[in-house]
């Protein structure tokens, strides 16, 4: 998780230090050059610290479109680095690259994080000295060897910033000197065929538990990030599977090894087609046509796109965006994330803590089993005065932990909770009608309600 770093925890450090980024536990970031991706794991129990300072670089977009400066193969394979971001001007010259470092807008001064290396057999790292300065004798835990991405840095141990390198081979005589955060564990082919001057074009975090990211609509940490997890790795500029006969009715069975040969997902085209995903985690853009997808196991991702879709996501922890048409989406078991998107949408959310928002049209939402959370939006039900045409939740269940979130600029006291037959109408400070609960009393609606803004990180899922 990432916590912050204060000058007390560096128990090597004489110098007071601003707070820094801290990585405890471990993530994935994905980085494309060339148009592949080089997964690198990033060890934050051993250098959190260092990890936690590229984890938020990455988190900030920091790295994308910055170039490999510096790529040293002769006379013998060394390493390729980058992270300087005065790369990005077309008019910096290129010999004078490899002093630049990111500036943080917090505070308008470049972050400087220290050295941090630890120990075999340690268990704390050792800051601000190399072991010769320190007089240790023993290996570091993290080593040079091929594959390894550490950080690089200037004479003075504390200087490093925002460039990193990555060993093209083993270079045991940088062990002790510069702190290694992580490996290449895939696309290290990729890594050796990297040239001075080309660029990361793009850079995410695709795992871990990253606490930054934090969501008033969504508390469970752990489940928001495999959420955010899912999505970074769906918008990576890679590549994704388009059917051979476009327009045609196409029927596709999915496979993990097509998973893996096209990151960003199956594009089915215009037709009326049958996908059916494997036991992995696929990614499904319906694109034109009634489409019918079941998703199977694995924490799928399922964008309907455009007409009157079916949806089934099965097992795992799911998301689903039926966007326009009348969509018919089954979320199965796993906690999944459900919208409807335009249109008149049916969602049934199955087994699990499931996320349903109908957004526009007139949607009717069934939780089904576990603690699920409806989300009603302020924006949709601006001027609607039909009952008829707000959305409906027909099996809330407070003593299940159901919950029900409005979405949007007004406060609970604004709200009014009105029972007419056996239904609750919500209602906003203008008469308008936001949505009903069905069979559901007032005050266990009213109970069940908070609001959440429109800008929290949970609603850009999907």
């Amino acid at each position: 998780m990432l916590n912050k770093f204060t000058s007390e925890t560096a128990n090597n450090s004489s110098e007071k230090m601003e707070d820094l980024p801290l990585l405890t536990g471990s993530a994935v970031a994905v980085m494309v050059v060339n148009g592949q991706p080089i997964y690198i794991q990033i060890d934050g129990d051993n250098a959190p610290i260092t990890a936690g300072n590229f984890v938020d670089l990455v988190e900030r977009d920091f790295y994308d479109g910055i170039s490999f400066h510096r790529v040293v193969r002769e006379p013998n394979p060394f390493v390729v680095q980058a992270g300087d971001p005065n790369s990005l001007d077309p008019n910096f010259p290129p010999e004078q690259l490899g002093s630049g470092g990111f500036i943080d807008p917090a505070t308008g001064e470049e972050r400087i994080i220290p050295l941090e290396i630890k120990p075999e057999g340690a268990t704390e790292p050792i800051y601000s000295q190399t072991f010769q300065q320190a007089g240790i004798t023993v290996p570091p835990l993290l080593q040079n060897t091929q594959g390894t991405i550490a950080m690089a840095r200037t004479n003075d141990p504390d200087s490093a910033s925002s460039q990193f390198y990555i060993n093209l081979s083993d270079s045991d005589f940088l062990d002790g000197s510069y702190a290694v955060f992580g490996e290449v564990v895939q696309g290290f082919e990729v890594v050796d065929q990297i040239q001075q001057g080309d660029r990361i074009e793009d850079a995410e975090i695709v795992g871990g538990i990253i606490p930054g990211r934090e969501s008033d609509l969504i508390g469970d940490v752990g489940l928001l990030n495999v959420f955010i997890n899912t999505i970074n790795l769906t918008h990576l500029p890679l590549e994704f599977l388009v059917t051979r006969d476009f327009d045609a009715d196409n029927t596709v069975t999915l496979t993990p090894e097509l998973a893996q040969q096209a990151p960003s997902g199956v594009f089915v085209g215009g037709g009326n087609d049958s996908v059916i995903g494997s036991v992995g985690s696929d990614v499904v853009n319906g694109n034109q046509g009634n489409d019918t997808i079941t998703g199977d196991a694995g924490d799928d991702y399922i964008f309907g796109d455009q007409d009157n879709d079916l949806i089934d996501s099965g097992d795992g922890n799911d998301i689903v965006n039926g966007n326009q048409g009348n969509d018919t989406i089954s979320g199965g078991a796993g906690n999944d994330f459900l919208r409807g998107g335009k249109d008149n949408d049916l969602i049934d959310a199955g087994a699990g803590n499931d996320y349903l928002i109908g957004d526009l049209g007139i949607d009717t939402l069934t939780g089904g089993t576990g603690a699920d959370t409806f989300m009603f939006r302020v924006d949709e039900s601006v001027g609607v005065q039909d009952v008829n045409l707000a959305d409906r939740i027909l099996d809330f269940n407070a003593g299940e932990g159901d919950r029900i979130a409005i979405i949007g600029e007004i406060s609970i006291s604004e709200l009014s909770f009105n029972l007419v037959g056996q239904n609750t109408q919500i209602l906003g400070n203008n008469g308008d009608f936001l949505g009903v609960v069905e069979n559901v009393a007032p005050d266990a609606v009213q109970n069940s309600v908070f609001v959440v803004s429109a800008n929290d990180l949970g609603l850009t899922i999907g």
